[in-house]
């Protein structure tokens, strides 16, 4: 797909415009527009971008159209290339003869993931990032390293990687560790040759049987950081990030998966991730799953947690106010309880 054709995309179709077609209800929000239901999905309208910070991404039309039906560009732009003013012009009339049909495009399976270039010295930045920004665990980081899972790129970007059932990589993305500034977005880009069709699954092994499905990676990383809070076996756990609130990856997953048991939806506590809760129990049901299917809200014990690395960072707050306390009253191990919210049963 041609540059020309990104550009005329992105200064023809408004965001906004897009939503609306794809049945959103638009709605303002000062100089800014959101989306009913979907309140953390902020238009720029005057730049025509958007961030959408509970899924850690953001960008133009093509960007968006891209996340939410789970496609790479190629398809997106040509989708997108549709609803141009000139779209109906080129198109043959009838009786008219058709033009010679250009060269099929490559399917997106032929493009190979390039995985983005190591930068040793920017592995400080990425911990301070993980550790301080996100609170996860220095021990789920260490693990996150050994595994191969994460690794900084030349920018400081902390890069992120899944993995089929071989161990093979298939998909890779990028996100930001510098805080952004007021009225920015935070940057986040997927690899061009990674799976959108099975996103970012993680500690992926044939022998597991309790799969955790999040939104983001950083959920994900959030939620085998409270298994260790809370005393239980976070290597235990597949992890599926879903990059978004779109459903189809966890049905991917399962029919190459068939040993999986049970399975925790630990998406958002906001309407977005309500409704990809419900859109993943319907797909389970169609699909005769006979596991257990557990609901994890990430508020279920740290009020006003919207996703797991909020509650998370709550989390950690608490056990930073404690330790005084905690060392007058332990004699012996410090012993840790499984909240309500948290308890999973092996």
């Amino acid at each position: 797909m041609s540059s020309d054709l990104r550009t005329a995309i992105i200064e023809n179709i408004t965001i906004a415009d897009f939503l609306r077609s794809e049945g959103y209800e638009v709605i303002p929000r000062g100089r800014k527009l959101t989306v009913k239901g979907h309140d953390s999905l902020v238009i720029t309208p005057d730049k025509n971008v958007f961030t959408w910070n509970s899924r850690g991404f953001g960008g133009s039309v093509i960007d968006l159209y891209m996340g939410l039906h789970s496609c790479d560009a190629r398809t997106a732009m040509t989708e997108l290339r549709k609803q141009l003013p000139e779209y109906e012009k080129e198109r043959p009339k009838p009786n008219q003869p058709h033009p010679a049909k250009p060269p099929a495009p490559k399917d997106k399976e032929s493009v190979p993931l390039i995985l983005p270039t190591e930068d040793k010295n920017k592995w400080r930045r990425v911990y301070a990032y993980l550790i301080s920004t996100r609170k996860i665990t220095p021990t789920i980081v260490k693990w996150l390293v050994q595994e191969k899972t994460i690794y900084p790129d030349e920018r400081g970007n902390l890069c992120y990687l899944g993995r089929d059932g071989k161990g093979g990589i298939n998909y890779c993305a990028r996100k930001g560790t510098l805080t952004p500034r007021d009225g920015q977005k935070g940057y986040r880009n997927v690899v061009e040759g990674s799976d959108y069709q099975k996103r970012c699954v993680m500690n992926h092994s044939p022998s597991h049987t309790k799969l955790v499905v999040t939104e983001a990676a950083v959920d994900a990383w959030s939620f085998a950081s409270m298994l260790e809070i809370h005393g239980l076996d976070h290597k235990a756990y597949t992890f599926l990030s879903l990059e978004t609130t779109y459903e189809g990856p966890l049905g991917i997953f399962l029919d190459e998966n068939p040993q999986i048991r049970t399975i925790y939806l630990a998406q958002d506590a906001d309407e977005g991730g309500l409704k990809s809760r419900a859109n993943c129990r319907k797909l389970l049901e169609e699909k005769g799953f006979t596991g257990r299917v557990i609901d994890k809200l990430p508020n279920a014990n740290a009020p006003g947690a919207k996703d797991w690395n909020d509650a998370l960072i709550l989390k950690r707050a608490e056990m930073e106010r404690e330790p005084i306390e905690q060392a007058q009253v332990h004699t012996g191990e410090p012993t840790v309880q499984p909240s309500v919210g948290l308890e999973l049963t092996p």
